[in-house]
């Protein structure tokens, strides 16, 4: 059955049969105030019927049931039942006694008056736990609404099955032997999840009791939902074995009269440091730390613990053995209850290693590792300070390039090593020759560049620059052989012939080739009269013309890659010249000079010949979803006829238009943009895949961009040169939300690291190209790679 609401005065006497406590509805039915209760005989308050026996013992009475009278503070009589039961199971004598007094009917208040006075929920059914009453056939006989809740079930369920299958099935035999211990020893406890009907699952704490009804010997008892503490002790108990298993050395420091001393370290701290728990427990961490160094991070580490906040340093620390680490420190605050800072958590990482590698990295990156001289990103830096170096201080300074003479038939007589050890032999005679300030750098195969600042005159520059040439003029031994190759060095004065690196440089440059048209291993000086080095462009324009008949020029194809799926959708084709002097040219060395001279014409056909050949070999592998894009130049997309041509190619290689797809740049569009849009039409018509490239940096007109048949646009790589720079992340943004309203796909060219990649993902980019992914690729290659089904990594 369920519990009913019963108009229960409890009183709490003692043997003596003084009353020691009661509940509320004790003074609710007498009227008497707490203080006129206290300590007052129960027979003063209560009268017993029956013959008049004189005082009688609370022993006499216990486990009796009686009739009576109340005496209320009001002078009225109010009949009542008594039972009086002994608060302990234990045989001996109890202490004190409950006495229970309910009022008989017809001689108390209305029930209804009692239960707002005095709800039996307030006692059973708004306890914080379950309350039940079991037989010893291990059914329930009373229960209140928490325990119907827990289980699920309804008061008219309940008594129908046995306590034990409201548990898991493993767990029913100890719940059953807990029963019994109850029933045998008085009382138990146990802990145990209790399963509802439609799979609820609480965790209790229960407590059972022995007791009886009348006659019939039953368990009574509580359970406590400690399902919180329970998921609280695992959270701590995960969190504990977190800081036991952390790489990171964490260290726990109790604050107490100023002072923070360790409390705990983990293991980690111990490997890390040396130092043991028991060694050092009770001691301020600052036993570590160096004195004289670090002074900076260390007041800043003081101060925060003085002002009880969180705080961050990088400092040296020493190991029990002597040596010296680097330390990234993370100290934070933990407070009690009552906001009161009462231990500190730190997180010490053992960054010496990384900051080794970053060292190495940062000079890798800077240097070249061959010869260990600066590289060309270190060099423009170098130079850009010599420049505002000397613009400031008005000093003159120097710019030499020098290009070793003969060195390509070095390398092809002798082998690569010969060579490598001559360009070693090399930079050591450079640095040998110049000063700690001055910057040598190698910036090629066998080009190498000198800053030298703070120079008294050009003349004296001369003879520094003659010694330098006369001295790499010696013979090197190498593979055995004595070695002797010459240089054309050339020099240009800053600030005179350029007050920014650019201008230096090229003046440089050009100094340096007029050297190599005179003979060689001389020395040149730029001048005005040289002006950009004319008689080399000539000579460069010459070789130009007779190159695609020499077979010097090849296309190599980078791939592209949909960022969506990871799957390379197609390659841009990049032109290559072999030059058989000056080595391997990349198209901006050429590509201009083409387009001026007209050449551009015959090399773009013979690099749209070459694409298709590329989409026939891989159409023939079954390959046929993926497209080759190609640069037009200007002088192409005005060339008379073009777009007749392209399709006769098409036709003759057998090469759907679409896996074709032609590359402009946003400035070649807007020079002549009526012109430019008549021509892309056309070959929209053919069916070819259009795309602007180099977004960006041009000055593009909105309305004009709408009206071009273009397929994409490409981010120039310029704007991912960092991506974390504001203004190039604005920019980028910018240009894929444009593309896209404007229904193009927009791809990124240049990405070369994972940060790019991940903004790019980030803000929605179709597709990207770049070294992250690949350089560019022979034909065999990227056929290879197309077939192995190579994927962009998540």
């Amino acid at each position: 059955m369920h519990l009913s609401p019963l108009p229960l005065a409890v009183f709490v006497v003692g043997e003596d049969g003084a009353i020691t406590s009661w509940n509320r509805a004790c003074e609710k039915l007498a009227g008497y105030a707490a203080a006129e209760i206290r300590d007052r005989p129960l027979d003063a308050i209560l009268a017993f019927d029956g013959p008049d026996t004189g005082p009688s013992s609370m022993q006499a009475r216990a486990d009796g049931d009686f009739t009576g009278h109340l005496r209320c503070a009001d002078g009225k009589q109010l009949a009542v039942r008594i039972m009086v039961a002994p608060q302990s199971l234990d045989p001996a004598p109890p202490a004190t006694y409950s006495v229970i007094v309910i009022p008989r009917t017809g001689a108390a208040p209305s029930r209804h008056a009692l239960i707002q006075d005095f709800p039996v929920t307030d006692l059973i059914d708004d306890l914080p736990c379950v309350f039940y009453v079991i037989d010893q056939s291990g059914r329930l006989l009373l229960w209140n609404r928490q325990l119907e809740t827990a289980l699920e079930r309804t008061s008219d369920e309940l008594p129908t099955t046995e306590v034990q299958y409201f548990f898991d099935e493993y767990a029913r035999p100890g719940i059953v032997q807990k029963i019994l211990e109850a029933f045998d020893l008085g009382s138990s406890s146990h802990e145990a999840d209790l399963v509802g009907k439609h799979g609820k699952r609480t965790t209790y704490l229960f407590h059972c009791a022995r007791t009886s009804l009348g006659n019939l010997p039953c368990v009574f008892g509580t359970g406590l939902d400690i399902t919180a503490r329970k998921q609280a002790e695992h959270g701590l108990l995960v969190r504990e074995r977190a800081i036991y298993s952390s790489v990171n050395a964490i260290v726990i420091t109790c604050c107490e009269h100023g002072d923070n001393r360790i409390e705990y370290v983990n293991p980690a701290f111990e490997h890390i440091t040396g130092y043991t728990l028991a060694e050092i427990r009770g001691r301020d961490p600052r036993f570590m730390r160096i004195e004289g160094c670090d002074t900076d991070e260390q007041g800043r580490l003081h101060e925060a613990l003085a002002q009880r906040s969180s705080v961050r340093a990088v400092l040296r620390n020493r190991r029990k053995n002597g040596e010296i680490f680097w330390n990234d420190l993370r100290i934070d605050p933990v407070s009690n209850a009552d906001g009161e800072v009462t231990h500190f958590v730190g997180v010490i990482n053992d960054i010496t290693e990384a900051l080794h590698y970053e060292r190495r990295l940062h000079h890798l990156a800077h240097h070249d590792p061959l010869t260990g001289l600066a590289n060309r990103t270190l060099l423009q830096d170098q130079l850009r300070q010599a420049v505002d170096s000397s613009l400031d201080a008005h000093t003159l300074g120097a710019l030499a390039f020098l290009d070793l003479d003969n060195f390509k038939h070095i390398n092809d007589s002798f082998g690569h090593d010969a060579g490598d050890a001559v360009l070693r032999a090399i930079a050591a005679r450079l640095r040998d020759n110049l000063r700690e300030d001055d910057t040598v750098a190698r910036v090629g195969g066998d080009e190498f560049v000198l800053v030298i600042r703070d120079q008294p005159s050009a003349t004296h520059v001369g003879d520094l620059v003659e010694r330098i040439r006369r001295t790499i003029a010696l013979p090197i031994h190498a593979a055995g052989q004595e070695l002797v190759t010459g240089a054309s060095i050339g020099v240009a004065l800053f600030p005179r012939d350029g007050v920014d690196v650019d201008r230096v440089m090229r003046a440089a440059d050009a100094a340096m080739y007029h050297a190599k048209s005179l003979g060689k291993n001389n020395c040149q000086f730029y001048s005005e009269e040289l002006n950009q080095v004319v008689h080399a462009h000539l000579l460069l324009e010459a070789s130009l013309g007779r190159a695609l008949d020499n077979r010097e020029m090849s296309l190599d194809y980078q791939p592209k890659v949909d960022l969506r799926t990871g799957r390379m959708v197609g390659a841009e084709a990049l032109v290559r010249w072999h030059h058989p002097e000056y080595g391997l040219m990349p198209p901006d060395g050429f590509i201009p000079m083409a387009e001026q001279t007209g050449l551009i014409i015959p090399l773009g056909e013979w690099v749209i010949e070459q694409a298709c050949e590329a989409l026939t070999a891989l159409d023939a592998l079954g390959i046929d979803d993926f497209a080759i894009s190609v640069n037009l130049s200007p002088r192409q997309l005005r060339q008379r006829q073009f777009v007749e041509r392209l399709a006769a190619t098409l036709a003759r290689h057998k090469v759907p238009a679409h896996r074709l797809e032609l590359e402009v740049t946003e400035s070649q569009l807007m020079d002549h943009p009526e012109e430019a849009m008549e021509t892309l039409a056309r070959l929209k018509a053919l069916g070819l895949r259009l795309s602007i490239d180099d977004f960006g940096t041009g000055y593009s007109s909105l309305s004009y961009l709408q009206r071009f048949p273009v397929d994409t646009i490409k981010i120039d790589r310029s704007f991912l040169m960092p991506v974390a720079h504001d203004g190039h992340a604005v920019i980028t943004r910018a240009i894929i939300a444009l593309g896209h309203n404007l229904k193009l796909k927009v791809i990124a060219e240049g990405v070369e690291t994972r940060e790019q990649l991940s903004f790019l993902r980030e803000h929605g980019c179709d597709q990207m190209q770049g070294y992250y992914f690949s350089a560019a690729l022979s034909q065999p290659d990227l056929v290879h790679m197309v077939r192995s089904g190579a994927r962009l990594a998540e």
